[in-house]
C-alpha cells in the first residue's frame, strides 16, 4: 500500500493515522530528487595512492593518443596467431547462433 507521509527533522509522520500489526519491519521510500542534497564522499586518498592513481591514468592517456601504427610497419601474423583468432571467430557465432551475447 501506499501512504503519504511528512518528514520533519527526523521523524517520519504518516498523514493518515495508521495501526500496524507488528512494531519492525521494512519500509520502501521514495523521496524526491529534488529533495536531496547531494554531498561528495569524505573518504580521502592518501598522497601515495593519489600519485599512483595519477600514474596510471597518464599511463591510460599515453596509451589511448598513441599514434596507430601503419599496417606496413606491423608484423605478420604467425599460423598459432591466426588459429586464435579462427577460434575467437568461431566461438563468437556459436554463441549468436545459441542467441548468446558474443
Amino acid at each position: 500500500m501506499q501512504f503519504e507521509a511528512i518528514y520533519n527533522k527526523g521523524t517520519i509522520q504518516f498523514v493518515p493515522t495508521l495501526r500496524f500489526k507488528s512494531e519492525r519491519f521494512r519500509l520502501v521510500i521514495n523521496v524526491p530528487d529534488e529533495e536531496l542534497i547531494y554531498e561528495p564522499a569524505p573518504f580521502q586518498l592518501s598522497a601515495q595512492a593519489n600519485a599512483q592513481a595519477q600514474a596510471m591514468l597518464d599511463k591510460y592517456a599515453a596509451i589511448l593518443n598513441a599514434p596507430v601504427p601503419n599496417d606496413e610497419v606491423l608484423p605478420e601474423l604467425s599460423a598459432e596467431h591466426e588459429e586464435r583468432l579462427e577460434a575467437f571467430d568461431l566461438r563468437a557465432q556459436m554463441r549468436q547462433e545459441q542467441g548468446r551475447p558474443v
